[in-house]
């Protein structure tokens, strides 16, 4: 975030309800949530506080007061329904490969698993360095996000890639396999190549491949030693991304992570109803899975266009 962020603002009760950690959210955007878990008889507090309030870390924002809009509250907000989709994929993928579920091969529930596992953590980070003030790092893993999302999607695509993902049992492999497959816009360009049949160009060129470029570039300088913005000094314009951006690029890679998986072939959504149900879940997050990526798709023009201030007498902190 733009705004400092000091350790142990705020701890918030395990017991209140999920928007007493956002305070200054959006009414609106709040309103629709609830709405849009509810009308499909899901439980926002409860997968709220599984996912999000228990999670390492965890800290709940401070009230910014000098905002003019709801905006940077928002972001967090959505970043965090993300992060409960991702989980809730991963404990979907753990059951695909663990009871042969039809649907995905057994190497890509594999490759779901293990990527979704690491987003999770990458997710969890990002959010703790966005709540301290700290983009160089929060940038970095920005970029690791991006990279895992053109992976995961990849492996969806081509099932043949998830095996050799999965055979993968030394680093030098696993080094082998991201240089030739993935490094370099590798896999994105895999996958644009069945998002244009469907209709949608992603091409270099485009305006998104041009913007996409601007912003993965501003993040490898984080990655790779330079000197653009050294650690606590004045960070010129345009040297840095910050906080803000590397939270919403995150969060605009895992929504398109949750649109493109339901695009493309196969059908992740019905793969992971069927992961739910084939035996009969016993895990609540696994459950949530397919229920919810509808909810995040929808939530993507929210994450676009911010939210005016809140009224006086919004959510208040905890």
């Amino acid at each position: 975030m733009s705004q400092k962020f000091p350790f142990g603002d705020i701890a918030t009760l395990g017991t209140a309800p999920p928007e007493m950690s956002y305070p200054g959210l959006s009414p609106q955007l709040l309103a629709r949530t609830r709405q849009l878990w509810s009308v499909r008889g899901l439980d926002f507090d409860s997968a709220w506080r599984q996912a999000i309030r228990q999670m390492p870390g965890f800290r709940a924002l401070p009230r910014l007061d000098d905002t003019a809009t709801s905006a940077q509250v928002d972001l967090v907000f959505l970043f965090d329904q993300g992060l409960i989709w991702v989980k809730a994929v991963h404990a979907a993928a753990r059951r695909g490969y663990d009871h042969g579920i039809p649907g995905l091969d057994p190497a890509q529930w594999h490759g779901l698993a293990a990527l979704t596992a690491r987003l999770i953590e990458q997710m969890t980070a990002l959010r703790m360095l966005a709540l301290t003030d700290l983009p160089l790092p929060a940038m970095q893993i920005a970029r690791s996000v991006s990279e895992d999302v053109d992976m995961l999607l990849v492996l969806l695509v081509r099932r043949k890639l998830a095996a050799r993902f999965i055979a993968c049992r030394t680093v030098e492999e696993a080094s082998s396999f991201w240089r030739r497959h993935i490094a370099g816009g590798r896999a994105f360009r895999a996958l644009t190549e069945k998002l244009y049949e469907i209709g949608l160009d992603y091409a270099p060129d485009t305006d998104y491949g041009r913007w996409r470029k601007d912003v993965l570039a501003n993040l490898g300088a984080a990655v790779h030693s330079n000197a653009l913005a050294m650690p606590g000094t004045d960070r010129q314009p345009g040297t840095h991304l910050g906080n803000d951006n590397s939270l919403h690029f995150a969060t605009f890679r895992i929504h398109e992570l949750c649109a493109y998986a339901q695009l493309i072939k196969p059908d992740l959504v019905e793969a992971l109803t069927r992961a739910a149900t084939e035996p009969a879940d016993t895990d609540s997050q696994a459950g949530l899975a397919a229920p919810l990526s509808a909810i995040i798709v929808n939530q993507i023009q929210s994450l676009s266009q911010p939210a005016a201030a809140p009224s006086a007498g919004g959510a208040t902190r905890h």
